[in-house]
């Protein structure tokens, strides 16, 4: 069910069906949390609560107003907080330096497409500064466990991470810069795989 809406999605954004959009997109991250429900031995309410703010922020990314806009990126900072709590608990025990040195080079990528493509007056131009740099940690959390653990639930970490950090830079390239067609099934679709191999991490955590 989750491919399905994730085809319907792809096919929905690339054709510009808004009502098919509107009405499939909500049922996207639901449908992982019943099946994370369904599949798991060991619940983390830490995923949970991340899911919730995926799924309210997935919400208010539907629509183009910039307050929506806004409420949407604040609610993707919550949901980027409690999967880094997530990983931190379910992940590898890492030392802090490497994940420090994993964390820099996606804080000067950032840093440089906040620079170039995202005006100060902008409302989200805040927002979308505490965004980045969590998610710069959220991906170098991702990139040491990789490096210094190479086993298969932190490949699926890295794969989610990796697809998360392109997710970004379609939005930002989307919302703030210039926009293409491709951008929006090219994000329903990284969208949709980043969370369910972040899903897979999840079961793997658990053996």
């Amino acid at each position: 069910m989750f491919f399905v809406i994730t085809a319907l999605l792809v096919f929905a954004e690339y054709y510009r069906i808004n009502e098919i959009v509107f009405c499939a997109k909500p049922f996207l991250i639901p449908t992982l949390f019943f099946l994370y429900l369904a599949k798991s031995n060991k619940i983390c309410n830490w995923y949970l609560v991340a899911l919730f703010f995926a799924f309210i922020s997935n919400l208010f990314l539907l629509f183009t107003d910039a307050k929506l806009l806004l409420y949407g990126i604040v609610a993707f900072l919550f949901y980027r907080i409690a999967s880094i709590v997530v990983v931190l608990k379910n992940g590898d025990k890492i030392a802090l330096l490497p994940i420090v040195l994993a964390t820099i080079p996606f804080l000067f990528m950032f840093s440089y497409l906040i620079y170039i493509m995202v005006n100060p007056d902008n409302p989200s131009f805040y927002a979308t500064i505490v965004n980045d740099v969590i998610i710069s940690i959220f991906c170098g959390i991702g990139l040491s466990n990789y490096v210094m653990n190479d086993n298969i639930q932190n490949s699926w970490l890295i794969i989610s991470t990796l697809l998360f950090t392109f997710l970004v830079i379609i939005f930002m390239f989307d919302k703030f810069y210039l926009s293409f067609a491709i951008f929006k099934p090219l994000s329903a679709f990284v969208f949709s795989i980043a969370h369910y191999t972040f899903y897979k991490f999840m079961q793997e955590s658990e053996y």
